[in-house]
């Protein structure tokens, strides 16, 4: 145990958290319980190599994680500061703990059952979640304290009163298909992506090889950040040859470039040596200019200038080759290599409760980048999108608020019916510029492609319209994606 390393135990043993007790188990563990939820820290030692510390926070009766990274112990006051997060989130999950939803339609009963088959699946997955169901009178008359409220679609159009009703509550409408099939795991997807716990639906494939015959003797690290309302992500996964070997995910309340840095460094915790990595390909929100991240400098904490290019940031600390890309490119290149059906496909990609998405493109198997990587980044499109035939947004609504209300006035409310003419908006913008053979629609709220098709039959004839794909993998097929865009740079000839 070195110096640094005794210092911050003491300085963490001797630190009180309000509402819970810290215990130093061992020398290599500190636990702080608290009512709803536990987080722990351990210490690992390596042989000539600085001492990695383990943060967590998991739920004490589901055992879900909702805080978790390594980091190198090598600067204190970056070591209080990821403390701090942790214990903020430590405090988080007490004021929430079990996140009650409700269900309702006209009469409570078709909810009814739907809300038992959700309390199984949800039981199932050890999701700490509980529905309820009720008929809609009875519910704006009883109130209650909901995360969420889910409306049947027939009771849909009656949004702006629940929302009176519930104004704490996020509202959204249950999709057509998936409510008229008792689709539990499809409304669970898009709840938990709406209320920020979308990660708890990834899973690792062992096995990523594309149907493209693509020719890989390399182990490459992918990596993925997804920002969320509740907490954000970064996962990654380490490939030898198409080999699954490493996977791990970070949960934090806010992500920086350090983040990323932090799991290179300890990369050896999950007994993989950093010099065996022939690359590591990275993809997030957001433009990407060769490696400068742009908007997402903001997004993520605010980077200094110096360090914008996270490409060169962590060449120049690890020595490993490293690319960066935009997250929804990396999905629209996966969904291309998955399927080679089409020499041009497009990805929409959107969350439940944002107005707009982000897209890529790819035509005769090439990704379109655009100036300064801008190509597919709709939120240009915030201030401006039509809805309903006229009705254009005003400047005063903050757009980087993730909050729907923050947004667009109240009287527009998120159903599929009323989203889906932004949505086909959106796509005839890329149909009328690249006319892709395909397009991948990744948004929860509308999974219904006939309608979808029939909404742009409104403004392009049939046989315009390309092939429309629902896709619930998103997260796979960034990974997938981004392996093919590494590959192809280290085949390069100048690489």
């Amino acid at each position: 145990m070195g110096t640094l390393g005794k210092e911050y135990r003491e300085w963490i043993v001797a630190h009180e958290v309000d509402g819970a007790v810290t215990t130093s188990v061992d020398d290599d563990h500190i636990t702080i319980e608290a009512e709803v939820a536990t987080a722990h820290i351990s210490f690992y030692c390596f042989d000539g190599m600085p001492e990695v510390v383990e943060l967590s926070v998991v739920t004490n009766e589901s055992g879900e994680s909702c805080f978790f990274l390594h980091f190198e112990l090598g600067d204190l006051d970056r070591a209080k500061e990821l403390f701090a997060e942790m214990v903020n989130m430590l405090e988080v999950s007490q004021s929430v703990g079990t996140t009650h939803v409700l269900l309702c339609c006209t009469v409570g009963m078709t909810t009814t059952m739907f809300a038992a088959k959700l309390n199984e699946a949800a039981k199932t997955l050890s999701l700490d979640y509980e529905f309820e169901a009720k008929a809609l009178e009875e519910a704006q008359r009883d109130g209650g304290d909901y995360a969420a409220v889910m409306l049947a679609p027939q009771v849909g159009f009656r949004r702006n009163e629940v929302a009176a009703a519930f104004p704490d509550a996020v509202i959204t409408e249950i999709p057509p298909k998936v409510f008229g099939s008792y689709d539990a795991g499809g409304a669970l997807r898009m709840l938990l992506e709406l209320l920020g716990d979308e990660s708890l639906f990834t899973s690792d494939r062992s096995d990523l090889r594309p149907m493209r015959d693509i020719h890989n003797d390399k182990t490459i690290m992918l990596v993925s950040v997804v920002n969320k309302p509740r907490f954000s992500t970064i996962s990654f996964r380490v490939y030898r040859r198409w080999k699954l070997i490493a996977s791990d995910v970070v949960h934090k309340r806010h992500l920086d470039r350090r983040d990323i840095a932090d799991i290179l460094a300890t990369l050896h915790v999950h007994g993989v040596d950093l010099k065996d990595l022939d690359a590591v390909g990275i993809a997030v929100p957001g433009p990407v200019d060769f490696g400068e991240l742009g908007e997402l400098a903001k997004e993520l904490g605010g980077y200094a200038s110096e360090v914008r290019n996270i490409e060169q940031a962590l060449v120049r600390r690890f020595g490993v080759r490293v690319f960066v890309d935009n997250n929804a490119n990396a999905a629209t290149v996966g969904c291309y290599m998955l399927n080679d059906a089409y020499d041009s496909v497009a990805l929409h990609t959107q969350q439940v409760g944002y107005l707009v998405g982000g897209q890529g493109t790819v035509v005769n198997g090439r990704l379109v980048r655009g100036r300064r990587g801008m190509a597919g980044e709709l939120g240009a499109f915030n201030k401006r999108v039509m809805l309903d035939g006229g009705l254009h947004l005003s400047e005063a609504f903050d757009t980087n608020d993730p909050r729907p209300e923050a947004h667009v006035p109240s009287d527009i409310p998120w159903r599929a019916d009323r989203m889906l003419p932004v949505l086909a908006t959106m796509l005839l913008a890329n149909i009328a510029v690249v006319a892709p053979d395909a397009i991948y629609v990744a948004y929860d709220l509308i999974d219904d492609m006939d309608a979808l098709r029939a909404e742009l039959a409104k403004s392009l004839p049939e046989d315009f319209i390309p092939d429309l794909i629902h896709v619930t993998d998103y997260h796979e097929r960034i990974f997938a994606g981004e392996m093919a865009l590494v590959l192809q740079r280290l085949a390069a000839p100048h690489a």
